[in-house]
């Protein structure tokens, strides 16, 4: 039975299930992963963080505005981390590791399970994040053609 619960109230058994080397699923919101992870259809596998996180790993973290996000490491300065959506084009910068709940350890896209040490994820991971020029034309040009189609449809 799959129920839509609110992240506030997940988090403390999240963080329960975690402390105690278990994993947890659920299917995350929003867009800021597309288009790897799409709002409400894909699931994520989490486990429990492993300091220092690497580049490309991705967790689920709390700002400090109390908003939970799930973005991918995308760079590390000293003790903190620059994290960005694959559908962003700016890191954010300053996410400490006490702000870490927990990282994807697989993830489910169209009923089949990916695990985040795969080497095709990895190379996703690298060709995504580093293209980040083209990255920005890509969303430029979606947004044009989301134009164009609202303009034909009326």
């Amino acid at each position: 039975m799959n129920k839509e619960v609110e992240m506030d109230e997940m988090i403390p058994i999240i963080r329960e299930q975690l402390a105690v080397g278990k994993t947890t699923t659920f299917s995350p919101k929003g867009t800021s992963m597309l288009p790897m992870l799409r709002d409400g259809i894909d699931t994520v596998t989490l486990k429990k963080p492993v300091f220092p996180l690497k580049k490309y790993d991705l967790p689920l973290y709390q700002r400090s505005d109390g908003s939970y996000v799930l973005h991918r490491v995308v760079g590390i300065r000293k003790h903190t981390y620059g994290m960005r959506g694959d559908h962003q084009l700016t890191i954010e910068w300053g996410i400490q590791e006490k702000q870490v709940i927990g990282v994807v350890e697989s993830f489910t896209r169209k009923g089949k399970e990916y695990s985040c040490n795969h080497m095709g994820y990895r190379m996703y991971c690298h060709l995504w994040n580093k293209r980040v020029q083209l990255r920005k034309i890509y969303v430029k040009g979606r947004k044009f053609l989301r134009r164009v189609r609202r303009k034909i449809r009326g």
